[in-house]
């Protein structure tokens, strides 16, 4: 996770546990990728990104809090999830987030286990 004294603002949404949070977390996050000027597609890459740091654990249930924080280059999303301090990834999950963030990872805090991936706002030029 970037330590970026730069941050340009930090936006946070609390998830109620039901059907509905996992998709209000994803609308969330597009519309605020969208809102910080990054094209459809990153913007797309940042949800989908952000959709397996959800599911990390393989239940998107135990998401708390979703994140997303702004930084001259990037956007980092950060998902509070509920429960043990492990977070089991699946293997595509780990090709997904390698593939489309800069870095990504989790660490233990008081009363929950944090996820997080950095995701460029530019995309690479080939």
């Amino acid at each position: 996770m970037s330590l970026d004294p730069h941050v340009t603002d930090e936006v946070h949404l609390s998830l109620v546990p039901g059907a509905d949070s996992f998709a209000q977390a994803r609308r969330f996050i597009g519309l605020y990728a969208q809102q910080s000027g990054m094209q459809e597609e990153g913007a797309d890459d940042l949800v989908q990104a952000a959709a397996e740091l959800l599911a990390a654990g393989g239940r998107a249930d135990r998401a708390l809090t979703v994140a997303v924080r702004e930084h001259p280059d990037q956007l980092t999303v950060l998902v509070d999830l509920a429960g043990p301090a492990v977070v089991d990834v699946a293997d595509d999950g780990v090709v997904l987030l390698n593939g489309l963030s800069r870095q990504w990872g989790w660490r233990r805090l008081p009363g929950c286990t944090r996820v997080w991936c950095d995701v460029p706002k530019q995309q690479a030029k080939c």
